[in-house]
């Protein structure tokens, strides 16, 4: 559209262009002659031969010109087509490197799926922890309108959430009994082991402070850094409600999972206290989405 927009507008403006030099071209040619040659001259013959001449000088003016015109405009035509095809060769490359992305970001997320799973099996009660957070804590975020590349960062802070777990011994990570202060300390040094593993990773950066932050508490009495309310990163007080509530509604070895509506009230009652209150609302808007049980 836009190579012919330019064709049209060559056309319009050399078109004047070229007939308004012909035209004074022509005059002052003949004009030159006349005055001097013309009506200086008696013989009729002369005055013939002169007109002649002002005739082969008009045609021979407008004539190049035309020439001229016709090979330019044949120039910006062949130019404009090349533009044309150069186009739909860079919109073709295009969808081609756009459908690759969309291929190797599959690829990457199914990977990322994958290494989730695998730190989840550890725990056969787990199992698929990440991957529910992360669909949880996605379809929170996208009632708090979060943006296309925050949503992106959320999803893979979910599913990197509890990796530091890898670092901790089985006999503490899937003990029955209640812990002790020692071995619960232990636990909660799984969200800094998270980002000593993946701190040297360049493009999960952005979501280093969700990870690390995911246990924090609204009213600052939280881990690792004890910081409260805005402080604390959006996807991570996101995180931490979608942990809760899978959480409560898995099965462990020393007790069944609770049910839907015992884990949302349970949550409601600590908004403002361990949750933030504006994504608990943005939670239970999204309740009907969890199923039940």
């Amino acid at each position: 559209m836009k190579n012919k927009t330019l064709m049209k507008t060559f056309i319009i403006y050399s078109s004047i262009a070229f007939l308004i030099t012909g035209i004074l071209l022509s005059y002052f040619l003949i004009n030159h002659i006349t005055n001097d040659y013309v009506f200086n001259i008696n013989d009729n013959e002369a005055k013939l031969h002169i007109f002649d001449l002002y005739r082969i000088i008009f045609l021979t003016v407008f004539g190049g010109l035309i020439t001229l015109f016709i090979l330019l405009s044949n120039v910006i035509y062949i130019t404009s087509k090349t533009l044309e095809k150069q186009n739909r060769s860079l919109e073709k490359k295009s969808e081609e490197l756009k459908d690759a992305y969309t291929q190797l970001s599959m690829s990457y997320k199914n990977t990322v799926i994958a290494l989730t799973s695998a730190f989840d099996a550890r725990d056969a009660y787990t199992a698929g922890h990440s991957e529910r957070v992360s669909k949880i804590a996605l379809l929170i975020g996208n009632k708090l309108f979060l943006t296309e590349q925050e949503l992106k960062v959320l999803e893979l802070a979910a599913l990197f959430h509890d990796i530091g777990k890898i670092g901790i011994p089985d006999a503490v990570l899937n003990k029955t009994e209640k812990l002790d202060a020692d071995e619960y300390n232990y636990i909660k040094r799984h969200t800094e082991i998270g980002v000593s593993i993946l701190k040297n990773i360049e493009f999960i950066k952005e979501e280093i402070p969700i990870i690390l932050h995911h246990h924090e508490r609204y009213d600052g009495n939280g881990y690792p850094a004890g910081i409260s309310k805005e402080e604390i990163p959006l996807g991570s007080r996101i995180i931490a409600v979608a942990d809760t509530f899978d959480a409560m509604t898995s099965d462990r070895p020393y007790r069944r999972g609770l049910s839907h509506d015992v884990a949302i009230t349970e949550i409601i009652n600590n908004q403002n206290t361990q949750f933030d209150r504006r994504v608990v609302n943005a939670f239970l808007e999204i309740k009907e989405q969890l199923g039940s049980n």
